[in-house]
């Protein structure tokens, strides 16, 4: 009886000294193992994501090219290229959304781009079928709220600026890498507040340069910067049709005042100024001025 006592006592006084002796540390492995247990109902990716958010803000990385593009958290813009995917018409050039017309034509004139206003592409879907009738392949970039918003003819928003230009030039990059061009000629058709943003890149070098401009009601709301479009063209030796209708505004009428005015001093060649009553006018007045220039 006394043994089976003293028996019991010894395991009663282990019980009481496991139960006072605190758990060992763990280590950083087991750390690390429950921090990627997946909690429940939880999707598996979602603790490797974890990790990896926590490890990008241990560790900062370069930008990537898209977070540097200013229209890239646009909600505004967002929409409008969602919009677009819906298009039967859309096509995807790497990270850009455009729409495409292909020649309707045997032959293949060349490739026409065309730059919308914000908000105004539907008014040159038109256009851009007319003129794949007429044998181009023809490409609408998407447009961006930005080619409003910053003022290119600023000095104050140099940074903004330069960035509108890199984004403009990688997307019209975009068409020369995706779309295939075997020959003929190289057009630029560009609209609104467009139609600066090309001038600004014609001055920069930044891009693939066409063998004729096309401008659209083309202006910018502010003075200095629609000098400075004027500037910028009539300095080039490109071939200009500079189309656009009188009572559409005070600012466009000032801006193509500006443009005739410049185009004289500069004694450019190759440059007609035309009113038009209506968009639908310009399909015609396009394909009088191309056999003009010899494009058959």
């Amino acid at each position: 009886m006394m043994r089976w006592l003293v028996c019991c006592y010894v395991l009663w006084s282990s019980l009481l000294l496991a139960a006072e002796t605190p758990p060992a540390a763990p280590t950083t492995e087991t750390q690390a193992a429950t921090n990627e247990v997946v909690p429940a109902g939880e999707p598996a990716t979602s603790a490797a994501t974890n990790t990896a958010n926590a490890a990008s803000s241990a560790t900062p990385t370069e930008p990537t090219a898209s977070a540097a593009e200013p229209t890239e958290q646009d909600p505004e813009y967002l929409i409008q290229q969602q919009d677009w995917q819906k298009h039967p018409d859309a096509r995807q050039f790497g990270q850009n959304w455009v729409l495409l017309h292909k020649s309707e034509q045997s032959f293949e004139l060349g490739v026409a781009i065309l730059l919308p206003e914000w908000q105004q592409t539907a008014s040159l879907l038109p256009l851009s079928q007319a003129l794949s009738r007429q044998g181009f392949d023809c490409v609408i970039l998407l447009p961006t709220p930005q080619q409003q918003a910053v003022n290119p003819g600023d000095e104050k928003q140099q940074e903004a600026i330069s960035k509108q230009l890199e984004l403009w030039s990688s997307r019209l990059a975009s068409v020369d890498e995706n779309l295939n061009v075997s020959g003929g000629h190289r057009l630029v058709l560009a609209q609104g507040s467009s139609a600066v943003w090309l001038g600004q890149l014609l001055n920069a070098d930044k891009l693939n340069k066409p063998d004729a401009i096309i401008l659209l009601n083309a202006f910018y709301p502010d003075k200095q910067a629609n000098l400075l479009q004027a500037t910028q063209l009539s300095s080039s030796t490109l071939p200009i049709l500079d189309l656009y209708q009188e009572e559409h505004g005070n600012w466009l009428t000032q801006a193509a005042q500006q443009r005739k005015i410049a185009a004289k001093r500069a004694t450019k060649l190759n440059w007609r100024q035309q009113t038009i009553s209506e968009l639908t006018d310009s399909p015609e007045r396009i394909k009088g001025w191309l056999t003009t220039l010899g494009w058959k």
